[in-house]
């Protein structure tokens, strides 16, 4: 596909992990300095980079803005700011605070979360899960389980105050999963990151959402739009941009519907398509 990012115009949506950032642990993929500089040339040539991530505001919010975004859609587009340059990491963070014009909200209730999670431990009382709000993870298990060096706070789902929550989070076992999808909640979308991790979210809370989001803040086309992805989270809003890039490191259905193939994260893939495309 003939795309050329030298003359500005296009809107650069990138997904993080296992696309934008090298490394395939998740307490220790980094952002590589070929990708900063590519990401800087696209920025000064006149495009517009979006970063579209799972990740929450205090682990994704440094990579952010090394990468010289001016939007980003934190929690799968649970909460989209339209501009980075001026937004602190705290207001990001904060779900009670709506004051910002340039931060979009698409959440859950905390009540509902906690009425979900309960009615899910009822029928499988070990069921892994937690809350996420405020950037802080409530967890009924170890969290260092899975992610060794992330954060978080226990609870059993009695102690929460009232709010609006980003994602309810489960890791269900591989012999868990056919139960689970029965019991699912029909008000809330299940996106699966990684094959790992089930989110429970708003149906607002889309990559694909927050890039029109962002493409009608800035006046850009869907059709000026470049985004790169790897999971099946990503698959929407690879179809709808005007070229979906999936890195070779892509799930098969990931790459399915791709118009290109980029190399992988562990070789600056991303970073390669924009220097072939400047």
């Amino acid at each position: 596909m003939n795309i050329d990012l030298s003359h500005g115009g296009k809107l650069l949506v990138v997904d993080l992990d296992l696309t934008a950032l090298c490394g395939d642990d998740y307490d220790r993929r980094w952002l590589s300095e070929r990708s900063e500089r590519a990401f800087e040339a696209a920025n000064k040539a006149g495009n517009i980079v979006m970063v579209a991530t799972a990740r929450p505001p205090m682990s994704a919010f440094e990579l952010v803005h090394r990468l010289g975004a001016l939007a980003c859609a934190y929690h799968n587009g649970g909460v989209v700011d339209l501009d980075c340059a001026h937004s602190a990491v705290e207001e990001l963070a904060d779900n009670g605070n709506v004051g910002n014009p340039n931060i979009l909200r698409f959440g859950v209730p905390v009540k509902r979360c906690v009425e979900i999670c309960r009615r899910l431990l009822a029928s499988i009382p070990d069921l892994r899960m937690g809350i996420e709000y405020d950037d802080t993870r409530y967890m009924n298990f170890d969290l260092h389980e899975v992610w060794p060096n992330q954060q978080y706070t226990p609870t059993d789902f009695s102690d929460l105050r009232e709010g609006m929550a980003d994602k309810i989070m489960i890791f269900p076992t591989q012999a868990q999963k056919e139960q689970l999808k029965s019991l699912l909640p029909n008000d809330l979308s299940l996106l699966v990151s990684e094959d790992v991790l089930w989110l429970l979210m708003n149906p607002k809370a889309t990559k694909l959402n927050a890039m029109r989001e962002v493409c009608r803040h800035f006046g850009i086309a869907m059709e000026d739009t470049v985004a790169f992805g790897d999971d099946a989270i990503d698959i929407d809003m690879l179809e709808h941009a005007g070229c979906g890039v999936a890195v070779a490191n892509a799930r098969p259905q990931v790459k399915a519907v791709a118009d290109e193939i980029c190399p992988s994260n562990n070789d600056d893939g991303v970073a390669q398509w924009i220097e072939a495309h400047l």
